[in-house]
């Protein structure tokens, strides 16, 4: 068993109060923010229950608030995984840039899925409800939540276009490890 998976079984604390966790899952937050794990949890961060960090709601509410705050938090994610697989530099560089784009590219979708939000609410809130009303706003944010995922997807694979083979097995690998994957 590994020590990403060991829980108390071996004495040890448990898995969520390690602090190798909490540092791989920051990790693998700022890689989501970029999509460089899971393209899928855009659709989440956008729900306002994903991605949360201290005192942020949301990657997308971070997105609305402060957009140069959300790339430097991109940033710092980006040069702390790839610090990891021995990036050089210029990789990390490149790498960042595209996070910084994604998150330029995520800016409308963050605000459209606040009106959303807010059309939802003002929908439920209202004397009568209009299931038809309710239903278009459903069906907005799976297009908002698989354009998300689209961005994120194209960002992966600049991404990885950026990094040798070895470098992007590497970061699989680290993915695989931390998720308890083989």
């Amino acid at each position: 068993m590994s020590d990403t998976t060991q829980g108390t079984r071996t004495g040890g604390a448990p898995l969520w109060k390690r602090r190798r966790f909490w540092l791989g899952g920051g990790a693998l937050a700022g890689l989501a923010a970029f999509a460089a794990v899971a393209p899928q949890a855009w659709a989440h961060a956008f729900s306002g229950h994903g991605l949360r960090g201290h005192g942020h709601r949301g990657f997308g509410a971070q997105i609305l608030k402060d957009p140069d705050a959300a790339k430097r938090h991109a940033s710092m994610a980006v040069e702390w995984v790839l610090r990891g697989v021995g990036a050089t530099d210029q990789q990390k560089q490149q790498a960042k840039t595209i996070g910084e784009r994604l998150v330029d590219e995520l800016a409308p979708l963050a605000a459209k899925h606040h009106e959303n939000r807010t059309a939802i609410a003002h929908a439920l809130s209202s004397a009568e409800i209009d299931r038809e009303a309710l239903e278009q706003l459903r069906r907005q944010e799976l297009t908002l939540a698989d354009q998300a995922s689209k961005l994120a997807v194209d960002a992966l694979a600049d991404v990885g276009e950026v990094l040798t083979p070895q470098q992007r097995q590497e970061l699989v690998n680290f993915a695989h490890r931390f998720h308890g994957g083989n």
